[in-house]
């Protein structure tokens, strides 16, 4: 059996590799584990075919990276046809806890004290903020009446959310985690984007009437900010989002947003919470068919995104044969009805959770009547041990399952009823769950982009400054430096390479993409329509058809949604599609103008900085780029909408009066001739206006990129002249290798410490 060793740093995006103790090189290390730059979800599955091709034998792999990448492999060797010819055993693995916060103060640190004006820049920072404090969202849907509002006010520790059994959620609530914060407070946004109120403190009376407010601009979203204490967080801006049930959203809008986090590429967490009491009732196929879509078409994040909640656990009859493992396992078939295989399920008593969590901070808001009820369910959680809901906790991981356990063990030793009751309520559970997720997957995806918004930066300084550094003392040197600068500067002047490369740009072209894209969008819209109505095709009795009209009116919003997110989506991928395009073009253009010199040549080593640009960079540029008028002021355009579908059939739900006279409705007829003209008219208009953008932003992209190449010879321009006039005079020559060697020194100790801070 042939031994390897593999080391893979997500945060760098380094891997080694040995087999059988001997270093493999570079070319190897391409073919087996992927090209430079490349992430191990993206060549796992297939490095154990080429492992084992390679070494024509069993093989056994020891690891040593993140617990993420070490389950990445798990997967992989799991789904492998000679699973059996493979031994994958833990090496080193590590966790990413305090990083975030390292490299943070790391990067102010690098701000106070860097020698490079340009890793001072208002640029680099908003890179480095964007990528690093960008909210993380996670979204808590539900079926009518599952108790999702008191699942979240059992997080928040308090009554905040308006909670009755009918539903009561009509607008977004988007809770902003604030650590630290001893209230909350709301800022109540329009369908427009636009601020048309506040609250603060907030409190439960105010915000049931934000959220029924009404009016000539109705709100839209609540922006909540205050402390979620149950959810360690880890340094990443949390928002939980409270979204209106699948059967009452006001508009498609709101449908749309869940669809948005469904579709995203970072995969944010979805709790879905479940009436364990009515399981068969309010279903949403569309939702539960989409997570099934990328459940089975993802890895195991794509699993672990979701967690299923069976809340009202404590009102189960198991003299009636509702025990609590029967249920889950009724939710589990429920569930795989809409092909989700092996959810993650876990059951909780939110209310009691909620009430224990007020009873614990003295909160005045609770009643004579729920204290009463609170101290009665404390007992019958505590000594009955069905009850006990962190038995069900299967999913968690070992690290987690340890600590949830010695948090039992704790409140046993203490005897903290209070406590134990909580933990036995199973919220705390679901509240690990989410903490294990931000820090299994979140937080490490965090920690790489904020790297790599300034590692090219750094490392092409690195080579600059080194460059000149070997010039010390070295006439020779310093003279066929000089003679490089001015054949780059002649191969500038002559343009022949900036046409070519313009040339290239200009002929970009996303239409066959964007036409693929939106057809496919459209012909699973149409599908989704179809299978859902297709029960309704047959002759029905006029009460049985307004049945009809109702379930319609309901999902019209969800397919559209669903449709108008999907389109989106694939406008953005293609619009950063054709950005790395674009920066191809731009960092062959910047070698080849060197290459003009010497191939062998690190264009940094003339340029600098000015030699770099990543998509991100790009794509951040030129999204701040577009100014639009608003009133008698300018503001960034920063969240422009491509269009807004979900006002189509606002006003346009269809109706049977015309059937009002009639016994029975042939609904196949009615369908064919009403509905399906309807939703395919919707596709055609939202097809041809999606293109018609995508084509637009295409090419207004392609002309910011031009004029980013221009730029870019004015840099480059700028900076032969200002080397060539330093290497023309011997005391400036001196002076900036003297500052040279300086900044290299700052440079490689800066590398130390960020290797520090990111090591495996």
């Amino acid at each position: 059996m042939t031994k390897i060793d593999l080391s893979y740093n997500p945060y760098t995006r380094e891997k080694t590799l040995c087999i059988d103790g001997k270093k493999q090189t570079k070319d190897t290390l391409a073919k087996l584990c992927g090209g430079d730059g490349s992430e191990l979800s993206e060549w796992a599955a297939s490095f154990f075919d080429n492992a084992i091709e390679r070494c024509n034998d069993d093989i056994t792999v020891s690891f040593s990276g993140i617990r993420r990448d070490y389950e990445f492999l798990e997967d992989a060797v799991a789904k492998n046809k000679n699973a059996s010819g493979i031994k994958l055993e833990e090496e080193k693995i590590v966790d990413a806890e305090n990083r975030l916060a390292e490299l943070k103060e790391l990067f102010a640190k690098m701000q106070d004290e860097t020698p490079f004006e340009v890793l001072k820049s208002d640029e680099v920072k908003r890179l480095f903020e964007k990528a690093t404090n960008s909210e993380f969202e996670m979204a808590v849907v539900a079926t009518m009446s599952s108790g999702k509002s008191t699942l979240i006010n059992a997080i928040l520790g308090r009554e905040l959310l308006p909670a009755r059994n009918e539903a009561t959620t009509a607008n977004i609530a988007r809770i902003h985690d604030i650590d630290g914060s001893d209230h909350f407070r709301a800022e109540i946004i329009d369908k427009d984007d636009k601020k048309i109120g506040e609250a603060d403190p907030l409190t439960p009376d105010k915000m049931e009437e934000l959220n029924n407010i009404d009016g000539e601009r109705p709100a839209s979203v609540v922006e909540i900010y205050g402390d979620i204490p149950g959810i360690e967080s880890k340094n990443i801006r949390l928002a939980l989002s409270d979204t209106p049930g699948p059967n009452n959203s006001r508009t498609a809008e709101h449908e749309k947003h869940t669809m948005d986090l469904l579709n995203a590429d970072y995969k944010p967490m979805i709790i879905y919470v479940l009436n364990a009491t009515q399981l068969e009732a309010n279903d949403d196929s569309v939702l539960l068919n989409n997570v099934a879509r990328l459940v089975k078409s993802g890895d195991r994040q794509s699993r672990d995104r979701f967690l299923f909640v069976l809340n009202k656990a404590d009102e189960f009859d198991p003299d009636n044969g509702e025990g609590v493992a029967r249920k889950i396992d009724d939710a589990k078939r429920y569930l795989s009805k809409h092909g989700i295989e092996n959810p993650r399920v876990f059951p909780t008593a939110a209310r009691l959770a909620k009430l224990i969590r007020q009873t614990k901070c003295n909160d005045s808001a609770l009643t004579p009547k729920e204290k009463r009820s609170v101290s009665v369910d404390i007992g019958w959680f505590v000594d009955e041990e069905r009850m006990h809901l962190t038995q069900f906790a299967d999913f968690l991981s070992p690290v987690t399952s340890n600590e949830l356990n010695a948090r039992l063990q704790k409140a046993k030793e203490s005897d903290d009823e209070e406590g134990l009751a909580l933990l036995y309520s199973g919220v705390p559970s679901v509240e690990l769950a989410i903490t294990e997720y931000l820090s299994k997957y979140a937080l490490p995806a965090k920690i790489t982009e904020g790297v790599y918004s300034f590692k090219e930066k750094i490392d092409a300084l690195g080579i600059e400054a080194s460059a000149k550094n070997e010039l010390a003392g070295n006439e020779r040197k310093i003279k066929t430096m000089q003679e490089n600068l001015a054949k780059i500067k002649n191969a500038l002047s002559k343009g022949d390479k900036a046409k070519e490369v313009k040339q290239q740009i200009e002929n970009l072209s996303v239409k066959d993409e964007l036409k693929s894209a939106i057809a496919t969008a459209g012909s699973t819209l149409l599908e989704n329509f179809g299978s859902n109505v297709q029960n309704m095709k047959k002759k029905v009795h006029t009460d049985t058809a307004r049945a009809y009209v109702q379930n319609i009116k309901m999902l019209l919003p969800k397919i559209t949604a669903n449709f108008s997110s999907s389109v989106e989506k694939s406008l953005d991928g293609i619009l950063r599609s054709q950005a790395e395009q674009c920066v191809k073009s731009y960092k062959k253009y910047v070698e080849e103008l060197i290459g003009s010199v010497s191939y062998d040549i690190p264009p940094a080593s003339f340029l600098g900085d000015v030699a770099t640009i990543t998509v991100d960079e790009a794509v951040d540029e030129y999204s701040y780029e577009e100014d639009v008028k608003v009133g008698s002021h300018q503001e960034k355009n920063a969240n422009k909408k491509w269009y807004k579908p979900w006002t189509w059939f606002e006003d346009k739900y269809v109706t049977v009066d015309d059937y009002e006279t009639q016994d029975f409705v042939d609904f196949d007829i009615y369908i064919d001739n009403s509905l399906y003209p309807e939703v395919e008219k919707f596709e055609k208009e939202t097809r041809k206006v999606a293109t018609n953008w995508g084509n637009a932003e295409a090419d207004k992209f392609k002309e910011f990129f031009l004029n980013k190449l221009t730029e870019l010879d004015v840099a480059i321009k700028n900076k032969i002249d200002e080397q060539e006039q330093v290497l023309s005079d011997a005391k400036k020559t001196e002076a900036m290798i003297a500052e040279s060697k300086k900044n290299l020194e700052w440079l490689e100790s800066f590398k130390k410490q960020l290797d520090s801070v990111l090591s495996i």
